[in-house]
């Protein structure tokens, strides 16, 4: 075994001794993925809210408008 092997298993293996890339980018890319899917969430939380309103003032055209665009 190498020592670039034996320095990069025991840098590797560590429990405390981690490089910055092996410790917070999975919390840096959980906490992406977090907002990411709240701002979806919203988004689609504020369509259905428009849906509601609409269909409660009997306002068809608002109606046909909402159901016409994507999700």
């Amino acid at each position: 075994m190498s020592a670039w092997a034996r320095i990069r298993d025991t840098v590797l293996t560590s429990k405390w001794n981690k490089p910055f890339p092996v410790t917070l980018l999975p919390s840096a890319i959980g906490v992406y993925f977090a907002v990411y899917f709240a701002e979806k969430q919203s988004e689609r939380q504020q369509q259905i809210l428009a849906e509601i309103r609409a269909l409660g003032e009997k306002d068809m055209a608002m109606v046909k408008e909402i159901a016409s665009k994507p999700r």
